[in-house]
């Protein structure tokens, strides 16, 4: 039994440091020529609706970074401009059931 506690700590072990370099390869293995853009959501009530909007925008093809918050219902979206445009951000984010709100 004991050598069954230290296996499973051992296989936990070096389970969460490959994650934690594949992060960091993902991190800077990022082009260089990306896009900030800035965007207004309408509809999120949630922590959950954060998590859809993440979810759907990090599907998209071309986007690197993106932090969703509640507070301000913004989307910091950092892209390559050359794959994906405003447009397709858009349409990911009306795909999840939310809308993008123009510029005030």
């Amino acid at each position: 039994m004991k050598k069954l506690l230290i296996l499973l700590i051992a296989v936990g072990f070096v389970a969460c440091n490959s994650a934690t370099q594949k992060t960091e390869e993902k991190a800077t293995a990022a082009p260089a020529g990306l896009v900030q853009a800035s965007v207004s959501i309408g509809g999120m009530t949630c922590e959950h609706c954060v998590m859809s909007v993440t979810k759907g925008l990090n599907e998209v093809e071309g986007i690197a970074e993106v932090l969703v918050t509640l507070d301000d219902s913004t989307a910091v979206i950092k892209y390559d401009a050359a794959v994906v445009d405003m447009d397709d951000i858009k349409a990911a984010v009306e795909k999840r059931g939310y809308t993008v709100k123009a510029p005030e």
